[in-house]
């Protein structure tokens, strides 16, 4: 596009020079051919200005409206990751308490199998036998 705007006004500059060196007639008809073309010729500069500020701006608002997209974009990400971030924290700390709740049943359980075998203990220190617990299956296999 700037060389087609370069060859244009390189065009335009052609044009004035080669009607500009000419001698001055005293008739009319030399002095208006002169006039048009000085316009003709001003008015296809002004023109190629105008279309070429026309496509520089339009160039510029496409790079600032990227710009804006990408910007918007790291932002929607950053927000995105913090949300993700906050969840997973909070998911962890839930974790923790589930670990702790199973640990404290779990030692409840060791604490009750003892003082159950010490109630089912015989005196005379002889071993006792530990009777096998039933399992019943519901369809999903052995509970």
């Amino acid at each position: 596009m700037m060389k087609r705007s370069l060859a244009s006004l390189a065009l335009a500059a052609g044009l004035a020079a080669t009607v500009a060196p000419g001698p001055a007639l005293a008739d009319g008809a030399a002095s208006t051919r002169n006039i048009i073309l000085g316009g003709a010729a001003a008015a296809a500069g002004a023109l190629i200005l105008i279309n070429h500020n026309k496509q520089v701006h339009a160039r510029e608002a496409a790079m600032a409206q990227q710009q804006a997209d990408t910007e918007a974009a790291a932002q929607n990400a950053q927000a995105a990751y913090r949300a993700e971030r906050q969840a997973y924290l909070h998911q962890v700390a839930l974790n923790k308490e589930y670990q702790h709740e199973v640990s404290i049943q779990h030692d409840m359980i060791v604490q009750m199998r003892k003082q159950l075998a010490q109630q089912q203990a015989p005196a005379n220190g002889a071993p006792t036998r530990v009777a096998a617990a039933r399992t019943v299956s519901y369809g999903w296999g052995q509970l």
